[in-house]
């Protein structure tokens, strides 16, 4: 059932490949849409079931199409919050970049395939209060949207997120629904590093709708992807919410891989990877993506991008940091079984102070 839930995931899985996996084994049609729903994945999951022609069970069906449909119209409203985030920021004096899902979503997904929740902005610790100060004026309240209403975060909880994440508390308006935005200002957990700096250098125009936005030049948004896929998969509070490891993240990185990667591009990636000192946070997630998706390991140069990037000391790959605590964890078991752990926090074994 795993290479089923996994295959019917992959944007770019062969047809016949999708229906000699779904033939191989009888599939639990209730998993498998509590699955896709739970990694955000219906609408390619949606695709590669109706392209295939593959009999779905009809509730199951109606449930997939009308959570497809409706993430076609949230993808159209993302793409207007995007350009209306931009129209705010116009007049700012230092680079910031829109991160993840506003390129993805535009660029790479088809409409419906992928939603976001959230617009993220990179840009330097030092010029977060002025972006912050432009989305308060324009009627933001930072906190948190619970039951249809904004809970506005507490000093405390601020600094915190400051402090263990290298994020903002999100910046939330509700306006023809909801506007959620992150400032990132690290790629880590930690309050800051030169690499966001180094990041900002690479940022260009990126299209929306007949009109453009900042976001990172491809090397650097793939990296951004693989640190910030890093960051949530090895830090103890995103593995005790479960949203360490949703499957989205990776089939970002497989999307985003299989659109743009062949030799010239794998060269510059290494250089960058070498010059900005995130092999770790790289290997990782290109390694673990291949083992969720291991097409990617045929992509010409992709293994001797890997190999090249290659880490000494292989430890980290098993290893949850608690930055808040002070603490290291360590799991016991390979990837695929610790992605499909149904309590990954009893898994984990304490072995030292975090010293990562």
């Amino acid at each position: 059932m795993r290479e089923v839930l996994l295959g019917l995931c992959d944007k770019y899985m062969d047809e016949n490949k999708i229906k000699e996996i779904v033939n191989v084994q009888e599939i639990d049609w209730e998993k498998l849409c509590g699955f896709v729903i739970a990694n955000r994945m219906t609408g390619i999951s949606y695709k590669n079931l109706k392209r295939v022609n593959i009999k779905i069970p009809g509730e199951i069906e109606k449930a997939l199409q009308v959570l497809y449909e409706i993430n076609k119209v949230k993808s159209e409203k993302f793409k207007n919050d995007i350009l209306y985030i931009s129209s705010l920021l116009n007049n700012v004096n230092f680079p910031y970049a829109l991160l993840k899902g506003a390129f993805l979503t535009t660029s790479l997904y088809d409409s419906g395939e992928r939603t976001s929740n959230d617009i993220d902005i990179l840009v330097e610790s030092k010029n977060v209060t002025e972006i912050q100060n432009i989305l308060l004026k324009n009627g933001f309240v930072q906190g948190w949207f619970r039951e249809g209403v904004i809970v506005k975060a507490t000093r405390q909880e601020i600094l915190r997120a400051k402090m263990n994440y290298g994020e903002t508390v999100p910046f939330i308006k509700l306006e023809k629904g909801k506007i959620e935005v992150d400032l990132n200002f690290s790629v880590d957990y930690k309050p800051g590093n030169e690499v966001v700096v180094e990041l900002l250098n690479g940022v260009v125009d990126a299209p929306c709708n007949g009109k453009q936005f900042k976001s990172l030049n491809q090397e650097d948004f793939l990296i951004h992807l693989c640190c910030h896929l890093y960051k949530e998969a090895t830090t103890f509070d995103w593995v005790r919410r479960k949203l360490d490891l949703l499957l989205y993240k990776f089939s970002d990185i497989n999307v985003f891989v299989k659109k743009y990667f062949d030799i010239n591009f794998a060269e510059h990636l290494r250089n960058e990877i070498y010059n900005k000192s995130v092999n770790k946070e790289c290997y990782y997630t290109l390694e673990n993506t291949s083992k969720i998706y291991p097409s990617l390991n045929e992509i010409k140069g992709f293994q001797d991008l890997k190999d090249a990037i290659k880490p000494h000391d292989l430890k980290f790959m098993n290893q949850i940091v608690f930055p808040s605590e002070k603490k290291l964890y360590q799991y016991n078991m390979g990837f695929i079984d610790w992605f499909f752990c149904d309590n990954r926090t009893k898994c984990l074994e304490e072995i030292e102070n975090d010293k990562r």
